[in-house]
Order: C-alpha cells, then sequence, then structure tokens
C-alpha cells in the first residue's frame, strides 16, 4: 500500500537557529548558528555598562546568559545617590582647598587688623604693651581647629535639648613688641612701625577678600551660564 502523504512519513523540518529571544520569545531566526543575535550582543553591552548582566534575554551559542538582578541594582544605584565620575559636587571643584586657605586666612588678617588698631588707638595710654601675632603660626591654629568635628552635647533627660557645641577658638599667640627706645610711661607702642604693619595686613586681607569673592563670583557666573 503506498504511504499517505503526511501520515507515516517523517517530515523534514528547517532546523531552527539556537540563537537567543527574550523570555518565551523565540530569538532572531534568519541568524546562523555561529553568530550573535541582535538581542544577545543588546543584552552583553548592557551588562558590560552596568557591570552586570541583563537576565531574561537569551544569548547564543557562543554568549553565556546574562544574569537580570545587576542590572535592576545598577539601575536603582544610579537613582539613590551615586554620582557620574565626571560630575561634580558645587563648592567642590580643584579650586576648593584653595578657597579654603583664602578663607582662613582672612579671619586670622582681620584678627591681627584688630590687634594693631588697638595699639595705635592706645599709643598714648601709660603702661600699655604693643602686641601682635606671629601669622604663620596663627594660620596654622586657625586651620588645625577649623578641621577639629564639633562636640555632641550629652542629654541627660528626655527634657533636653540635642545639639552640638563648636569647639572653643583659643586665642592665637600674642608677641609682644620691644621697642628700640623705650618711654619714659612703659608704653611700647612705636607709631612708625604700627602704622607700617597696618598698611601691609590692609593689603593682604583684601587680596584674601578678592580671591574668597572672586570665587563665589565664579560660581555663581557658572550656574547663570547652565541656567540659560
Amino acid at each position: 500500500m503506498a504511504p499517505v502523504a503526511g501520515v507515516g512519513g517523517a517530515q523534514s523540518i528547517a532546523p531552527v537557529s539556537n540563537s537567543g529571544g527574550h523570555g518565551n520569545h523565540p530569538g532572531d531566526q534568519s541568524s546562523s548558528a555561529s553568530g550573535q543575535t541582535f538581542a544577545s550582543t543588546l543584552s552583553q553591552a548592557i551588562g558590560q555598562a552596568t557591570g552586570g548582566g541583563h537576565a531574561g534575554h537569551g544569548a547564543g551559542p557562543s554568549t553565556p546568559a546574562l544574569p537580570h538582578a545587576n542590572s535592576s541594582h545598577a539601575t536603582a544605584g544610579s537613582q539613590s545617590g551615586s554620582t557620574h565620575p565626571r560630575h561634580f559636587t558645587i563648592g567642590e571643584n580643584h579650586q576648593g582647598e584653595k578657597h579654603g586657605f583664602h578663607e582662613t586666612a582672612l579671619g586670622v588678617r582681620a584678627y591681627r587688623q584688630e590687634l594693631i588698631a588697638s595699639n595705635i588707638a592706645n599709643a598714648d595710654t601709660p603702661g600699655y604693651k604693643a602686641v601682635d601675632i606671629d601669622f604663620q603660626e596663627a594660620l596654622r591654629v586657625a586651620r588645625s581647629i577649623a578641621n577639629t568635628p564639633p562636640l555632641s552635647l550629652a542629654t541627660t533627660a528626655s527634657g533636653h535639648v540635642q545639639g552640638q557645641a563648636q569647639v572653643g577658638l583659643s586665642p592665637y599667640p600674642l608677641k609682644y613688641h620691644v621697642p628700640t627706645q623705650p618711654s619714659a610711661d612703659g608704653n611700647t607702642v612705636d607709631m612708625n612701625v604700627e602704622r607700617a604693619k597696618f598698611a601691609e595686613n590692609s593689603v593682604m586681607w583684601e587680596f584674601s577678600r578678592d580671591r574668597v569673592s572672586g570665587h563665589f563670583k565664579h560660581m555663581m557666573e557658572m550656574l547663570q551660564s547652565l541656567k540659560d
């Protein structure tokens, strides 16, 4: 009996490429078995970009399947505050260290200006001793104080208010002026010396002030350009 077509006989079925798909969906059947499919190439690129894989995307015969969990973690990490390597925080650019130095120097210069002004004001006060500070030494003290963390206040009762106490600023070491020609009343103020120190310190104070104000002007111009 002649065989009936479609019954008892094995039909020849075209081989299906072993390329990956997405979930239960078939992959690209037109690709050859030796090459990667578009889906597997895309999933591999996503896995390399996020540090993990992209599961659910199948892979070709030469590409292993990539897990899906790491990509979701990478996405969540980018939304939870992680920054891009090329991003920078406002106020923390490459000039932040110089800005902090001039800001501290500005305070030390202002304090020294008060001392010199006090010396000039007491030029006729009997027994007054002219004082000054070593700027370099005072600057080191000021920078060490600025880097000291604040103290936490202890609460011993439920009604106490929590807070932090700033470390008290210790006075800078004072230097007493030794006059070349002491006066009869014991006053050690030399007006020529004090005027020269006052003028020099004023110039340096204005320099530090211009550096600090220039830093903020630069930041404002940058923010304005980003807004425009």
